[in-house]
Formats: structure tokens, sequence, C-alpha cells
């Protein structure tokens, strides 16, 4: 009976272990993604899967909110496109209220985004899946109160 119970004990704490390290390991990856962000790095592309989720949650000026699900494809243009007029304002987010959760074999950074010159913060989450050299992201939502979003829709 010892050996059963002793042997439980061992399983369930490499488990836990392991659970804590992928944790580490995503909050870890997500804080190497903010910081690449934050320079402009030519690697940011390298952070997701390919065809990842990009949601856009635009807030109306009129009142209400629009989702908007930007193709990848576009998204990665866009982020070259708009990196080098950030570079010149040097616009910069960061991340407050970090929270993870495990949703199935993924796990879910959610947060707040504090865009430059914003006071009071906008949603936003991340959603990162393993895969063969560590953690990327495969859904990525941000509010936001960028209209041009409405006009692709």
């Amino acid at each position: 009976m010892k050996k059963i119970l002793l042997a439980f004990i061992a399983l369930t704490t490499m488990t836990l272990s392991a659970l804590a390290d992928d944790k580490t390991d995503v909050l870890e990856t997500f804080d190497r993604y903010v910081k690449d962000a934050n320079a402009y790095s030519v690697n940011i592309p390298n952070y997701y899967v390919k065809n990842a989720k990009i949601v856009r949650v635009v807030n109306k000026k009129q009142g209400g909110q629009a989702t908007v699900i930007v193709p990848f494809d576009r998204y990665l243009k866009e982020l070259d496109s708009h990196a080098k007029l950030a570079k010149v304002v040097n616009y910069k987010n960061a991340y407050t209220n970090r929270k993870i959760e495990k949703i199935g074999n993924d796990y879910k950074v959610s947060t707040i985004r504090i865009p430059r010159n914003d006071k009071t913060g906008l949603p936003a989450y991340f959603i990162f899946t393993k895969v063969n050299n560590g953690w990327k992201i495969k859904e990525e939502s941000m509010q936001t109160n960028v209209q041009t979003f409405l006009n692709a829709k």
C-alpha cells in the first residue's frame, strides 16, 4: 500500500511540476513577445502559429462594440508597414494585471493593454499553444479605440 501511495504522490508531483513549468514557459514567452513588439523586432511573426486568429474588438465612437477578425496575412503586412511609423513616434504597449489559465492543452494570458498615451488600458488576451520548439500564439484579441478596423470589416 505504501508503494502505491508513494508512486501516486510522485506522479502527482511530477504532473504539477510539469504544469508549473508550462505556465512559466508561457509567461516567459509572453514577456519576450512584449519586449520584441516594443522594440519593433522583425521576429514578431515567429511568435504566432501559421494563420493565427487575430481579433480586434473596436469601441465604436457612437457607442457599442464591433468584433473584427483580421486575416493573418493582412495582420502581418500591416504589422510590417505600421512598424516604421510606430518606431518614429515611439509607440509602445504596456501590459498589466496579467493572469494565466489553462484551457485544454493551451494557456490563455489575459491582461490589460495600455497603449501609448492611454491612462486606463483595454482588455486583451493571448492563447498560447505548444509546438515543437516551445509556445506560440494561436489567438490574440485586443480591445481598441482605433476606428479604421471598422472600414476593413
